[in-house]
């Protein structure tokens, strides 16, 4: 054919050529940059949901009749316990991914499909073993915390019956990450909004006695959380049971195969190493706040803080999750132009979204931070915190996105490294002397913060633009 309509190898359906419309490089970038909405855009709308979540346990614990700041800050404490478990999940999720989406890259169904049912049954034993664990020492999980009086009493009952909740709710976050490894980022995004919609349902409902329910106070929040894990957990377990797009768990699969099992934790482990080793820094820091102030206003401030910020990184993190998918799948296709290439656009689209969120932190920041608290040195204060991480916002979306992208290839020593050495090397060290050896409160140990989210995210953007992950074997 000389004009018209001729067949694009590198993209789906047909180029057009005489008519100078598209050229393969721009119409390459349109396809790429289809397959990113496709991946994060549901991913943003659990994100944003899962958001709702946090903001709506921390409004729902700072409106209490009755210890309202206690409340908040047992809630925004035992957010980090959420997190650690989360993490957990995360080094089974991380192999997982990366090597279904290689797998599927490759059109390797049958390891897809085996790595599946590797991860579910290491999400099942894992959450098994740590039921246990915070069920036996709930006592010194809660004491760790630094709170004390009401505080310490409400996360001591969080923790309790939070344990009941862990097989699914480790379960519910292995199966996502499966999923999303095949490139289907729809499926667990609507049952996680199932779930969210559950814990605000549940908890609202328990904690002021909506609907028939006894009005449990700050229990009717922790209730309402666990509630929703056992959900999560069973909804995303048929899910895969039925089989969804080009994943299926079949039970013969759910038997341990430790070659599979090896190769899923020799990704998964660098990363669960770096995340453990990342959310114990962060929570001597928290420790740091809950004891530098009695009365537990930096505590909520720096919780509330927390919570709006998410605003801005749930975008970040979505499109982190979809830059490991792309790269991982351009990868398993030995496509690695196209892996470099999804990973700046992700960059774009992240890192722009999360700049714009930091010009609200500091234009509308105290209208949020109002919002949430009715006293007004917490909303004050939380609100100068959001000021100051506006100007972070660049470098974190650098250090989420770009790892995302090396997790996809595989590379996850090196991203290990790299935050280890910035969050143990930088963050902490100097957190630790401006809140516990200067007592200089809140606002400066947000200053370190942020500081530090930049140095991280061009660290970890400079092993990227190396290029050694091109190299790393699965």
């Amino acid at each position: 054919m000389k004009d018209g309509l001729q067949p694009d190898s590198a993209s789906t359906g047909y180029k057009l050529v005489s008519q100078g419309i598209g050229t393969p490089a721009t119409l390459a970038r349109r396809t790429l940059l289809a397959e990113l909405l496709l991946l994060a855009l549901p991913m943003v709308a659990e994100n944003i949901l899962h958001m709702l979540v946090g903001l709506t346990d921390v409004y729902l614990a700072s409106h209490l009749p009755t210890h309202a700041a206690p409340a908040t800050a047992a809630v925004g404490s035992i957010s980090y316990v959420l997190w650690l478990i989360g993490l957990i999940a995360g080094a089974i999720g991380t192999g997982s991914t990366a090597i279904i989406a290689r797998a599927i890259g490759a059109k390797h169904q049958s390891l897809a499909n085996s790595v599946c049912g590797q991860s579910v049954t290491a999400a099942i034993l894992t959450g098994a073993l740590l039921s246990i664990f915070f069920l036996l020492f709930a006592q010194p999980c809660a004491l760790l915390t630094g709170l004390g009086g009401d505080a310490y009493s409400y996360a001591l009952f969080y923790i309790r019956i939070l344990g009941l909740s862990l097989p699914f709710s480790i379960l519910m976050y292995a199966a996502s990450a499966a999923l999303r490894g095949a490139g289907d980022s729809l499926t667990p995004a609507i049952s996680m909004i199932v779930v969210d919609v559950v814990n605000m349902g549940f908890s609202t409902a328990l904690s002021r006695g909506w609907w028939g329910f006894p009005a449990l106070g700050f229990r009717g929040i922790a209730i309402g959380t666990v509630i929703a894990y056992f959900v999560g957990g069973v909804l995303l377990f048929v899910v895969l049971l039925r089989g969804r797009g080009r994943l299926r768990l079949y039970t013969h699969r759910l038997r341990p195969h430790w070659l599979t099992l090896k190769r899923i934790f020799r990704i998964g482990i660098p990363s669960g190493t770096e995340s453990l080793l990342a959310w114990m820094a962060q929570f001597l820091i928290i420790i740091v706040i809950n004891r530098a102030d009695p009365t537990n206003v930096m505590a909520a401030a720096h919780i509330i803080a927390v919570r709006v910020e998410a605003l801005s990184y749930l975008v970040g993190y979505a499109v982190a999750t979809a830059a490991a998918t792309l790269v991982g799948q351009a990868l398993g296709r030995r496509d690695e132009p196209r892996a470099r290439q999804a990973a700046y656009l992700c960059y774009a689209v992240g890192g722009g979204a999360m700049a714009l969120g930091g010009v609200v932190f500091i234009c509308f920041g105290r209208i949020l931070t109002g919002f949430m608290s009715d006293g007004k040195a917490i909303a004050d204060l939380a609100a100068g915190c959001l000021f100051i991480t506006a100007f972070a916002q660049p470098g974190f979306a650098a250090a989420m996105i770009f790892a995302g992208a090396l997790r996809g290839a595989g590379d996850t020593f090196w991203v290990m490294v790299l935050n280890l050495a910035s969050i143990l090397g930088v963050r902490l060290p100097a957190a630790l002397a401006v809140g516990w050896l200067l007592h200089l409160g809140l606002i400066p140990i947000w200053i370190v913060l942020a500081t530090e989210l930049n140095i991280r995210g061009l660290a970890v953007y400079m092993r990227f633009w190396h290029g050694g992950w091109r190299h790393v074997k699965l």
